[in-house]
C-alpha cells in the first residue's frame, strides 16, 4: 500500500501537466483513421498505377482519385479545371542538325561541331558576334549581377564540389542556384559551360519558361582556352546558330482543394497542406519492375486526404482558409511545386505557412525505428517547429530536429519552392531514408498505419492551430540559414503593399 499511493500521485501529476485538448481538437484527433490511410495508400501505390511517373497514365489515374476524394469530402475545388491546376509542359529534345558555333578570341578562331556539344534549349537562336563575359557560379560574393550578362555570351565556370568540405556543400549548392537564377533573369544571348549544371535536353520543361540557350562544350581545344580566361569581360565574340528543339506537348496537373475560413479578417489568408503524388515509374528490367512509392509519397498524399476529410467535415470553420495540394513531378525536380509558386492560385503574400508531407508511413528508418516521432526539415528556420512541438505534446508524438538531416533535406522536397518565395515552409516525415527507398520494394503493406494515424493527428492539430491564430508564422531572424527566406518574405510583402 505504501508504494501504491505514490504511484497514483505520480500518475495524477503527469495527467495534470499534460496539455488538455479542446473539444474540437479531440474531434480532430479522433477523426484520424489507420484504415482510411491504408485504403488511400494501397490504391495510390498499387501495381495498377505503375509507379506514377511524370507523365504517365498512372499519374493521371492518381490525380483523378485525389480529386474524387476531395469531391466526396465536400472540399471546394480550387484549380482552373475543377480540382486541377493544369500546366503545359513539353518533353524537349534538342536538335543539333544545322548547329553552328564559332568563337573568335583575338587572332584565334574556334569552330565547334555539333558532335562536340550538348544543348539545353527551349527555342532556336541566331547570335551575331555576342561579346563574351566569364563568370564564376557559386562565388561568395557573387562574381556578377543579372544586369551584367544581358545580350552576352556568358562563359560560366562551375564550382568544384570535390574541393568543398562536406558541411559547406549545401551553401555552395545554394549559391550555385542563386547564380543560375541570375543568369536566367539577366537574359544573356547564350550560356557556355564545360561541365553540366543540371537540366539538359530530352526532359520535361515548363513551356512558359524563358531560359537562354545553354551550350555545353566538349571541344578540348576550346575547353583549354576557356580555362585560361580570368573572370570578367573577355576579348572575344561568339557567332552561333542554334536549331529549334523538338517538343512533345504534355499536360500535367496539381490537384487543389480548399476549406474556406470563417473569420472575416483572416479567411483570405491561407495555410497550405501539401505532398507530391508522383513517383519514379518502372524499372527497365527485373522481376518486380514497379516502383510503387508507397511511403514516397503515397503516404504523404494519403495524409493530405485524411486532413482534407477531417477539416471539411469538422462542422467548425477554421479562421484562415486551409488549402490542400497534391503536386506532380517532385521526383523530376519539384516541377509541380515550382509551377504553383510561379502561378499561385492564392496570393503568396496571403499564404502564411506550408506543411509539406513526405515519408509519413514507414517507421523503419535506416538509423533505427521511429515510433511516435515526427521529424521536421529546417525545424529552427521558423517558429512553425514550435507549433508542431506544441501539437506533439498534446498527442504524445515527439517532434524533433535531426542534427544532420533536418538542414540537409530542407531543399530536397516541395517545401523548398514555397520557402524560396518567402513562405515559412517545412517538410514533415517519420523516416528520412528507409529500406526500399526509390526501389520496387516500397509496398503499401510495409507501412505502420497506427503510427501514421498518430503523426497525422499531430500534423492536423498544428495546421488547425496556425489556421486559427491571429499571428502568422515567421522565419527566425537569428538563424543565419533562414536569412535568404526572411529576405524573400520581406520582398514578397513589400511588393504586395506597393501593388
Amino acid at each position: 500500500m505504501k508504494l501504491f499511493f505514490p504511484l497514483i500521485l505520480a500518475m495524477a501529476s503527469a495527467l495534470a501537466q499534460a496539455p488538455v485538448l479542446s473539444p474540437v481538437e479531440q474531434k480532430i484527433v479522433r477523426s484520424m483513421s489507420a484504415d482510411t490511410l491504408k485504403g488511400h495508400v494501397s490504391f495510390l501505390a498499387s501495381d495498377a498505377l505503375e509507379g506514377r511517373d511524370t507523365p504517365s497514365k498512372g499519374l493521371e489515374v492518381a490525380a483523378e482519385y485525389i480529386a474524387s476524394q476531395f469531391r466526396r469530402f465536400g472540399v471546394e475545388p480550387a484549380g482552373n479545371e475543377g480540382y486541377f491546376q493544369t500546366a503545359s509542359f513539353g518533353r524537349i529534345t534538342p536538335v543539333t542538325e544545322g548547329f553552328e558555333f564559332t568563337l573568335t578570341a583575338g587572332a584565334e578562331s574556334f569552330a565547334v561541331s555539333k558532335d562536340s556539344v550538348a544543348l539545353d534549349v527551349m527555342g532556336g537562336a541566331e547570335i551575331d558576334r555576342a561579346p563574351v563575359l566569364k563568370v564564376r557560379l557559386g562565388a561568395d560574393p557573387p562574381s556578377f549581377r543579372a544586369e551584367d550578362v544581358r545580350g552576352k555570351a556568358v562563359v560560366a565556370a562551375m564550382p568544384d564540389f570535390q574541393k568543398v568540405a562536406a558541411e559547406d556543400r549545401r551553401k555552395s549548392y545554394q549559391r550555385l542556384m542563386r547564380d543560375r537564377k541570375s543568369l536566367i533573369d539577366g537574359q544573356p544571348a547564350l550560356v557556355i559551360i564545360t561541365e553540366s549544371m543540371g537540366g539538359g535536353g530530352n526532359r520535361l520543361r515548363d513551356l512558359s519558361e524563358t531560359t537562354p540557350p545553354q551550350v555545353t562544350i566538349r571541344d578540348e581545344a576550346l575547353r583549354k582556352k576557356i580555362a585560361e580566361w580570368p573572370v570578367g569581360p573577355v576579348d572575344a565574340a561568339v557567332t552561333a546558330k542554334i536549331p529549334k528543339p523538338a517538343a512533345q506537348s504534355v499536360k500535367l496537373a496539381n490537384v487543389i482543394g480548399i476549406v474556406r475560413g470563417g473569420d472575416p479578417a483572416l479567411k483570405d489568408s491561407y495555410v497550405l497542406i501539401t505532398s507530391h503524388y508522383d513517383h519514379i515509374g518502372m524499372q527497365a528490367n527485373g522481376e518486380d519492375r514497379i516502383n510503387n512509392g508507397a511511403n514516397d509519397d503515397a503516404s504523404g498524399t494519403a495524409t493530405v486526404l485524411q486532413l482534407a476529410e477531417t477539416f471539411a467535415r469538422l462542422g467548425v470553420k477554421p479562421r484562415r482558409s486551409i488549402v490542400f495540394i497534391a503536386y506532380f513531378g517532385e521526383e523530376k525536380g519539384l516541377l509541380g511545386s515550382r509551377y504553383y509558386a510561379e502561378h499561385p492560385v492564392f496570393p503568396l503574400a496571403k499564404t502564411v505557412a506550408d506543411l509539406n508531407l513526405e515519408h509519413m508511413g514507414r517507421t523503419d528508418d535506416n538509423e533505427g525505428p521511429q515510433l511516435r516521432r515526427l521529424a521536421v526539415t529546417g525545424m529552427d528556420y521558423s517558429n512553425v517547429g514550435d507549433v508542431l512541438k506544441a501539437a506533439g505534446l498534446k498527442t504524445g508524438v515527439e517532434v524533433w530536429r535531426h542534427a544532420k538531416n533536418s538542414d540537409m533535406f530542407f531543399s530536397a522536397s516541395d517545401n523548398q519552392a514555397l520557402a524560396d518565395a518567402g513562405i515559412p515552409s517545412h517538410t514533415l516525415s517519420v523516416a528520412y531514408i528507409f529500406p526500399d527507398y526509390h526501389r520496387p520494394g516500397d509496398h503499401w503493406d510495409k507501412l505502420d498505419y497506427k503510427n501514421m494515424q498518430q503523426v497525422a493527428g499531430t500534423t492536423a492539430l498544428a495546421a488547425w492551430s496556425m489556421a486559427n491564430s491571429s499571428k502568422a508564422p515567421a522565419w527566425s531572424p537569428a538563424n543565419e540559414k533562414a536569412q535568404k527566406y526572411l529576405s524573400a518574405w520581406k520582398a514578397l510583402h513589400a511588393n504586395s503593399k506597393s501593388n
